[in-house]
């Protein structure tokens, strides 16, 4: 088995896709003994998407027989689909992406799972015959194998599980230059990708807004002592005043916006504005109460 994987009899990958994996995967000695160790890690993983995908992994091997060209057919096919170049991996080796074994692997399941009944019939002909080479399996094998993992996946992973999955695979595509929905071919996933795109953009926005969120309620709520009903009353007007503004970006989103990160960092500018006016509106009319020591309408 080993001669058929590539490995000369000392177990030292001479195949493209085995050497290619034995650097993204750090795997120094035995690539069947780091299988069975990676299998059981996430097979415990308190995290049960983790968990649930590493018995599909090890489902796979166990119902195939025939030690680890399972496991790693379908990390190597579902890479594959996630766009990933296997002539770059020696190289791209110790990239961030690949500091993570088990996230590369939820990814790569995950891709089998929802990307592979998005290729085309000639797509799946290429990919096939790509991994019967590299590999030396047949392609009824890899067949066999794509089927179990679909149907295993969808026996043990729940809905929640499944939306978990969706984020590993996307996480893995954009490192790879991808998306999610061009993994997926699923147009509802373009919402995804709109959200992957706006929260990496604005991360620097979101520390300035949380800023002013603490700064917001530190100063209502140490000028108001008591006066909870006016907090409320004005917090309300804060929220949906920022709400407003949500929907206005994800009208922006879903019209395809050219320049979807100047546009969310326009509203995020303005929902900061909103936030912070609403809330000075609020402190200054809180403490004008305290002064008059009687009751005062709000607008």
């Amino acid at each position: 088995m080993s001669l058929a994987l590539g490995l000369n009899p000392a177990g030292f990958a001479v195949n493209g896709i085995i050497a290619a994996i034995r650097s993204i995967y750090h795997i120094a000695g035995d690539i069947n003994a780091f299988m069975d160790e990676h299998t059981e890690k996430m097979k415990l993983s308190e995290n049960l998407t983790i968990s649930r995908t590493g018995r599909v992994l090890e489902g796979a091997k166990l119902g195939f027989g025939i030690g680890y060209t399972v496991p790693i057919t379908i990390i190597a096919l579902g890479q594959l689909l996630l766009g990933f170049s296997w002539k770059a991996a020696v190289n791209l080796g110790s990239a961030a992406v690949f500091s993570n074994p088990i996230a590369m692997t939820c990814a790569a399941i995950g891709a089998v799972y929802y990307g592979w009944n998005a290729l085309s019939d000639q797509e799946k002909a290429e990919t096939i015959e790509s991994l019967r080479k590299d590999l030396d399996v047949g392609v009824e094998l890899i067949k066999s194998i794509v089927q179990f993992v679909i149907t295993k996946t969808n026996e043990l992973l729940s809905s929640e599980n499944l939306k978990e999955l969706k984020e590993f695979i996307s996480d893995a595509a954009h490192a790879f230059g991808r998306t999610l929905s061009e993994v997926t071919g699923a147009i509802k996933d373009r919402i995804v990708d709109a959200y992957y795109a706006a929260t990496t953009v604005a991360e620097d926005a979101g520390v300035i807004v949380k800023g002013h969120a603490t700064y917001a309620f530190e100063t209502v709520a140490t000028v108001a002592g008591d006066a909870g009903s006016s907090v409320k009353d004005h917090s309300s007007v804060t929220f949906e005043a920022i709400k407003t503004v949500a929907a206005d970006v994800g009208s922006v989103v879903s019209k395809g916006s050219g320049n979807l990160a100047d546009a969310t960092k326009d509203f995020v500018t303005n929902a900061i504005d909103i936030a912070k006016n609403v809330s000075e509106d609020a402190s200054k009319s809180i403490a004008n109460k305290l002064n008059k020591n009687q009751p005062e309408k709000f607008d």
